[in-house]
């Protein structure tokens, strides 16, 4: 019992890892993108050191956003997938989306500045940071899933 527990646990937090990296990246590229649109050119070079800054910086806060966004999606996403068997991966995807969309809004409600997060102002930038989210996610469910059943099923 304890070692499931734990591996859950090790399970959940290597998805907020992967989640947290992801949509970091995401909403880095969406800003440096924006400001490309404004005339501002960007090298390479620089979109990789901008990259890993905001790997190092904004991580803990947006890790913290998806960790609080998985508690509540990711138990959510499992009593679903019990009733909706063939659509678990995307039950747990779509979970991990909605959560980063909720903590943004509350986010973005709460914070006193303009918005918490630039690259989800607009519907495809939070589309997208909801999408590598939702890929974090959808990676605790795929770890999670119960053992196949073998055998002639009757009656369920």
């Amino acid at each position: 019992m304890l070692l499931t527990i734990l591996r859950v646990v090790f399970f959940f937090f290597v998805s907020v890892l992967v989640a947290t990296a992801l949509g970091t990246i995401a909403q880095t590229q969406i800003n440096l993108w924006e400001l490309q649109q404004l005339g501002v050119s960007i090298p390479w070079s620089e979109r990789l050191t901008v990259t890993l800054r905001d790997l190092g910086g904004f991580t803990p806060f947006f890790g913290a956003m998806v960790a609080a966004a998985f508690i509540v999606a990711l138990p959510a996403a499992h009593g679903l997938g019990k009733i909706f068997k063939p659509w678990r991966w995307l039950l747990f995807f779509l979970a991990g989306g909605v959560g980063i969309w909720v903590a943004c809004l509350v986010a973005n409600y709460v914070l006193p500045m303009p918005t918490f997060i630039a690259a989800t102002r607009e519907t495809p930038g939070l589309l997208i940071v909801a999408a590598s989210v939702g890929v974090g996610s959808w990676l605790f469910g795929r770890f999670t899933r119960p053992p196949a059943r073998r055998g002639l099923r009757v009656l369920g």
